[in-house]
């Protein structure tokens, strides 16, 4: 589930390749218009599928001539990065 206010989107529940898809497409609006910031701080559940979801956001914004930053990051999301060597391109 994905709430927007402003220029932040909380993302909350299970970022999984499950459930990744539905949350592209319902963000895909919002990175197009003024979003800069991803709250994760409501993600329950989540795998690799994650990262594919921060970095297709972060491509999306630069594409729109924003840069993007992530907040909330759950402590699994750090060692999923760091397991796949790309912990250093997470916008913080």
């Amino acid at each position: 589930m994905i709430v927007c206010e402003g220029t932040r989107c909380r993302i909350a529940g299970a970022v999984t390749v499950d459930s990744v898809g539905s949350l592209l497409r319902e963000l895909r609006p919002h990175l197009a218009q003024q979003v800069d910031t991803l709250d994760f701080s409501g993600v329950e559940t989540a795998d690799s599928a994650a990262l594919a979801l921060i970095f297709s956001a972060m491509r999306q914004a630069r594409q729109a001539g924003r840069s993007l930053s992530c907040a909330g990051l759950p402590a699994s999301f750090i060692t999923l990065a760091e397991l796949y060597g790309v912990a250093e391109l997470l916008p913080a």
